[in-house]
């Protein structure tokens, strides 16, 4: 059940951090499209919800969300090479 779930999970995390790259991108050269900013802020607060879920469920996915209160345990969990991100 759970390797569904963080696969689907994971596929949310992807999708929403392209579009707010993506619209990024194109607020860099339009910066003044109130509907690209609009989309902007719809998608990085998905973007942040599905981190939050995701890291909340399966771990940090980058170093900077590590819980250093149990000490370094950024790197206890597999890597994406050995299936940790599948």
């Amino acid at each position: 059940m759970y390797d569904k779930d963080k696969a689907k999970m994971m596929q949310v995390v992807r999708e929403t951090g392209f579009a707010l790259l993506d619209i990024g991108l194109f607020l860099d050269t339009h910066p003044n499209n109130e509907k690209a900013m609009d989309y902007y802020n719809k998608y990085q607060q998905m973007y942040k919800e599905a981190r939050r879920e995701y890291e909340k469920h399966f771990g940090p996915l980058t170093m900077d969300a590590v819980d250093t209160c149990n000490g370094w345990t950024w790197t206890q969990e597999p890597w994406p090479w050995e299936g940790g991100c599948s």
